[in-house]
C-alpha cells in the first residue's frame, strides 16, 4: 500500500493556490469601464493626466479612471473619463 506523503500533498496545495490567485488577479485586471465620456482639454489643446484625472474625478465621482489619448506631434490631444460597471 502506498502512502501519500505530507509534502506531496502540501505541494498539489500550494499550486492550486498560486492558480487561484492568479486567475483572481487576471480577472481584475480585465475590469470593463462602463460609461465613457470624452472631457474637453485645456487652452492648449493638449490633454495633460493630472488635469484629466481632477475633471474626471469631479464630473464622475472618485471612483472614475481618465486617459489621455490621440495624438498629434506624439502629445495627447484628448481626455476620456470613464466609471467601472
Amino acid at each position: 500500500m502506498m502512502r501519500k506523503t505530507p509534502q506531496l500533498s502540501f505541494t498539489f496545495l500550494t499550486i492550486f493556490i498560486i492558480l487561484v490567485l492568479g486567475m483572481m488577479v487576471n480577472a481584475q485586471q480585465k475590469r470593463k469601464w462602463c460609461d465613457q465620456q470624452q472631457l474637453p482639454v485645456n487652452k492648449d489643446g493638449l490633454c495633460v493626466d493630472s488635469e484629466c484625472q481632477t475633471k474626471c474625478s469631479q464630473k464622475r465621482g472618485p471612483t472614475a479612471k481618465s486617459t489621455c489619448y490621440g495624438s498629434k506631434d506624439k502629445k495627447p490631444m484628448n481626455c476620456l473619463c470613464a466609471i467601472p460597471c
